[in-house]
């Protein structure tokens, strides 16, 4: 996944340089040509969207701060830092290193200054962090370069990316902003023949032909071998191949580090065909034959692992685009995706339509196998659920000729096994409700069904004490039931919904019913809201409410379709019952932390939202946890359940586990269906246990 990038100008004023409208305009033209295309985020941010921190009152204390915060933020939502120095830089006498003069600066006192180099090195050290740019345009400006030692064996273990660009020697000054300005011309500009992005290595030549008098200087360090892609400072606006079919950001990567293993004869595949792709790894293939290869023969061996795995890539993609054509959808990508590594997920991308395809194929075939896996075995559970789930022939000639030309065959028997055990334990679903509660208390009776398909096909209800204790066993005698009648038709009950009224949803976890051994553990538990299944007269738009709110959802792409509220939304109840009513939520809604009135809350959401999630303690939710959502969310809410089942029996300590602390009261589709249920005949009749 590309992660997001923060963008921090720093342009303080020292009173011994002048000239601050040049300043300003220098780095506000740098910081618009580097936002224009590439930054989705800014901290702190102005009126027109560039962060930037300047003038003749910025102190020390000010940039060390800002630099600090936007690191933070950084680190919190996994993005890369973007930060530029411009202004009064020098390096005393005996010193090799760069400070940076604010307004309280002192030329004599070093303290009062910014040392840059330690400043990059605290940023790029923070937990989270994807990696650090630093553009510095100041006298003696390659005084900035960082303790490498520091970065390779700090706190994080080396696994930190820092790329800087300079505007000049260490000896030498720096003239006029013209480094800055030149520089956000390419940005503008573009840059023919450099790719989708442009790096560090890249303008440094170009600024090099036309800045006369000033060396301009580039570091690259990159200790993190697990990042997705290299650090790059813009997206490329020339870029002839961004609508053209290529490989994604894996495949990419992967290729131009199998190729630079085998050595320059080998050209990159251009255009991107299976054709091409037969003409690299023929001529690999010579190399490793002949022992011509720069690089060790298991790199050989990798290069044409890499080059087999993008054929396969590009021939799936190929055969998708033609098998479903039309059916192809954002939402149904990532619907399809198979049960992944905790650590792949990660790698997940944002992108959305042919782009995504593009990356979940290599993200597949390139990321997801382990050692001894079988290269295609997701991949063809991924192709057997997009078919699937578009109602195609998954014994048609077109996917198994497919198969066959993947290597592929008993990986797609298998696939189609898995679904066919997938479809039956989604057959029944057994629903329990305690709508009967009376006074906040709990009920004295369980009303049952069991659906077969989504059609009611039993029910019951069982009599009980208004207690916990005694409500828990009846949900044991519940589950025997289904089963029972599971049995009589040769299928597995997996699947039980919970429906509870708002009274209880916040004192009692249904999944962790024991009658011996706890629901949640052979059972995918979710709970419901007891009032959608016969809404009081005056609550009679509920659940169409729901189903407009439940398309919206569906028509996001990228992203999780939820709105976390905010401390401010959740302290004023009479203001937010105003925007519910208004119709400003009626997405899913989460909290990031659980207000001291929840209840009160809970009761004012649940007619107006299908899905409200909350955190189960007092731990907060950070915005990278939040981002787990977008990651897992066409599993939930079954990933929830794998979640507490994680965590019941010792967890992985993987990020995905912190899901295990999310609570949830879910409706979807199919729970609006069966409410709808209800409103029939067939409703008025039923039978005792």
């Amino acid at each position: 996944m590309t992660a997001s990038r923060l963008l921090l100008m720093l342009a303080p004023q020292n009173t011994a340089m002048g000239h601050l409208d040049e300043l300003e305009g220098a780095a506000r033209a740098l910081g618009k040509a580097l936002q224009q295309h590439d930054l989705g985020q800014c901290s702190p941010a102005l009126a027109d969207g560039i962060a930037l921190l300047y003038g003749t009152d910025v102190t020390q204390v000010q940039i060390e701060t800002a630099v600090r915060a936007a690191a933070r933020q950084a680190g919190d939502t996994g993005a890369t830092l973007v930060l530029a120095f411009l202004g009064h830089g020098m390096t005393p006498g005996g010193h090799s290193e760069l400070y940076l003069m604010g307004a309280d600066a002192q030329p004599d006192v070093l303290s009062t200054a910014v040392n840059i180099g330690h400043l990059i090195v605290q940023a790029a050290e923070h937990p989270g962090v994807n990696g650090v740019i630093a553009l510095v345009d100041t006298c003696h400006a390659s005084g900035a370069v960082p303790d490498v030692k520091a970065l390779v064996a700090g706190v994080r273990g080396g696994r930190t990316r820092v790329s800087l660009l300079m505007a000049s020697g260490a000896d030498q000054e720096a003239y006029g902003l013209v480094f800055s300005r030149r520089l956000a011309e390419l940005l503008r500009q573009g840059v023919p023949g450099a790719g989708k992005h442009t790096g560090v290595s890249t303008l440094r030549e170009l600024l090099r032909h036309t800045i006369v008098g000033q060396d301009i200087v580039s570091l690259e360090h990159d200790g993190d071998h697990f990042a997705a892609q290299g650090l790059w400072l813009s997206h490329n606006p020339l870029c002839a191949d961004t609508d053209r079919p290529g490989p994604g950001t894996l495949g990419a990567e992967d290729l131009r580090s199998a190729l630079e293993a085998v050595g320059p004869a080998v050209a990159w595949p251009e255009p991107w065909s299976l054709h091409e792709l037969e003409r690299v790894r023929h001529e690999i293939q010579t190399i490793k034959e002949t022992g011509t290869a720069i690089g060790p023969i298991a790199l050989v061996y990798r290069a044409i692992h890499v080059v087999d795995a993008l054929r396969t890539c590009l021939l799936t993609q190929s055969f998708l685009v033609s098998w479903m054509g039309y059916k192809l959808t954002t939402h149904g990508l990532r619907k399809a995706l198979p049960p992944l590594p905790n650590d792949v997920y990660a790698l997940m991308p944002a992108t959305t339509g042919t782009a995504l395809l593009t990356d979940l194929l290599e993200l597949l075939v390139l990321r997801a196998p382990r050692v001894g896996d079988s290269r295609t075995a997701l991949l063809t559970r991924f192709v057997a659920a997009l078919g699937a789930d578009a109602g195609l022939d998954l014994s048609a000639p077109e996917i198994t000729d497919w198969a066959d030309a993947c290597g592929a065959r008993i990986e797609l028997n298998d696939a189609q096994e898995d679904l066919v055990r997938g479809q039956a334990a989604r057959r029944l679903r057994l629903v329990v409700s305690l709508h009967a509660t009376v006074a906040d208390d709990w009920p004295e009776s369980l009303d049952l069904w069991l659906l077969d398909g989504g059609r009611v096909c039993e029910r019951a209800e069982i009599t009980c004490s208004p207690t916990q204790t005694a409500v828990e066993a009846k949900v044991g005698e519940a589950v025997a039931w289904g089963r029972k009648h599971a049995r009589m038709r040769q299928a597995p009950l997996r699947h039980v919904d919970v429906a509870i009224p708002t009274s209880l949803l916040l004192r009692w976890k249904p999944e962790e019913t024991d009658f011996g051994v706890r629901l949640g553990v052979n059972h995918d538990v979710v709970v419901r809201w007891s009032m959608r299944l016969n809404p009081p007269a005056h609550l009679w738009w509920i659940n169409d409410h729901a189903r407009s709110g439940l398309e919206q959802m569906s028509a996001c792409a990228a992203k999780a379709p939820v709105d976390w509220l905010a401390a401010h939304d959740e302290g004023k109840s009479q203001e937010l019952g105003e925007r519910l009513k208004s119709g400003r939520y009626t997405r899913a809604v989460a909290f990031a932390h659980r207000p001291a009135h929840l209840k009160q809350l809970m009761e004012l959401l649940l007619a107006y939202v299908p899905v409200v999630l909350w955190p189960d303690t007092n731990n907060n939710f950070s915005p990278t946890e939040q981002a787990l959502l977008d990651t897992f969310w066409d599993r939930l809410p079954t990933e929830l359940a794998e979640a507490y089942r994680r965590r019941w029996q010792g967890g992985s300590a993987a990020p995905s586990d912190r899901l295990a602390d999310l609570r949830s009261v879910w409706h979807d589709l199919e729970w609006l269906d069966f409410c709808s249920w209800f409103d029939s005949q067939d409703a008025a009749h039923g039978s005792a246990l």
